[in-house]
């Protein structure tokens, strides 16, 4: 009998020794602390480069502005960032609001017809990235698909016999399981290719309604089952509106968003955040990162309260709002409430999940 050393020097001789673990070593910053953490269990986490993510929720929960957050954070570290736009919605000056690069040189646009069209561009694009040495070889590629639910499949597209686009006539309820196929087909190489080529590639999703559910979360995802394997992150996001005051037809200021984190393959799954996501005057939005971060310092009681007062580090006191606007205007108010986060935290925990929605 061989000895474990012959043993290992015998099959390394003819099939070389084993392959590197796919482990995620980077990160991108989602914003928002909190959320990192949730998502992480880092404060200077985020999604993890190098795998599939889903973003999931309804209309203007905050979606696009997560994703936009994603491909800053891309920019950041010297990467590149890409945005398929399928939903034909995207307004490039929101994210340049944001903070977004939108020159060539780090941001890349584009409106595929097909599923399989915007597949194989942002593969063909991080490929040329990587092999022509356009930034560095460790540097984050992040790819945005707007949305899963809006990407037609090539097969409902186009008919097969003469390549021209199908008729509304031309389309038949077998179209209709199109794309729960194709991301089975495609999701497993895509999967392969974002790990070789270090692109995170995240997905936004809207939500359906499986008719009949009495017991249980009746929402559902489109794309069929195989994404939910493939995803090592899915996010369901909800919102309720911020009112200026308690009537019924007050203005909405804004919306109080709460990010669950239905599946993680990279920490503790189930876990939640909340934040705010303020509407400007001009009909834009925008993370209210400060407040959300002064209300969740108040809510771990590490900031003190005083009745309706916030008393900060400076030894005086201010309404919540008002102490917000102050940080804001300071260059270095963001530095210091992340100052004040805890080394050790444990994200509160998800208690409406059922095991379908997290495969």
């Amino acid at each position: 009998m061989a000895s474990a050393s012959e043993i290992e020097k015998t099959i390394s001789s003819v099939f070389g020794g084993n392959d590197e673990e796919s482990t995620v070593t980077q990160f991108l910053s989602t914003g928002y602390p909190e959320l990192d953490h949730a998502l992480s269990s880092k404060w200077d986490g985020g999604v993890p480069v190098g795998r599939l993510i889903e973003i999931y929720g309804p209309e203007s929960s905050g979606k696009t502005a997560i994703a936009t957050q994603i491909m800053i954070a891309a920019q950041q570290m010297g990467g590149f960032a890409g945005f398929n736009d399928h939903e034909r919605s995207f307004q490039q000056y929101l994210g340049e609001g944001q903070g977004l690069d939108t020159s060539g040189s780090k941001f890349m646009y584009k409106k595929p017809k097909t599923f399989e069209e915007s597949m194989t561009l942002a593969i063909q694009v991080a490929i040329l990235l990587r092999e022509k040495k356009l930034i560095a070889p460790d540097a984050p590629i992040a790819w945005i698909f707007d949305s899963l639910a809006s990407m037609v499949p090539q097969s409902a597209m186009f008919d097969s016999k003469t390549n021209k686009e199908k008729t509304a006539e031309q389309r038949s309820m077998h179209d209709n399981t199109a794309l729960a196929r194709a991301t089975s087909a495609h999701f497993p190489a895509f999967a392969q290719a974002c790990d070789d080529l270090n692109m995170c590639a995240v997905f936004l999703n809207q939500i359906r309604m499986n008719i009949g559910v009495v017991y249980g979360n009746p929402e559902t995802t489109p794309g069929g089952k195989s994404p939910k394997f493939y995803f090592s992150q899915r996010i369901s996001l909800g919102a309720k509106p911020i009112k200026k005051d308690s009537t019924a037809d007050a203005d909405v200021l804004g919306s109080q968003i709460t990010a669950k984190i239905i599946k993680n393959k990279v920490a503790r799954p189930f876990r939640k955040a909340t934040y705010r996501f303020d509407y400007n005057e001009d009909g834009t939005g925008r993370f209210n990162v400060h407040r959300s971060m002064l209300d969740f310092l108040v809510a771990e009681k590490i900031l003190k309260v005083s009745g309706a007062y916030v008393e900060w580090t400076d030894g005086k006191k201010y309404f919540r709002g008002p102490l917000s606007e102050k940080l804001m205007a300071d260059p270095a108010g963001l530095d210091q409430l992340k100052a004040l986060l805890p080394a050790k935290y444990e994200p509160p925990i998800v208690a409406d999940v059922d095991i379908e929605e997290a495969a």
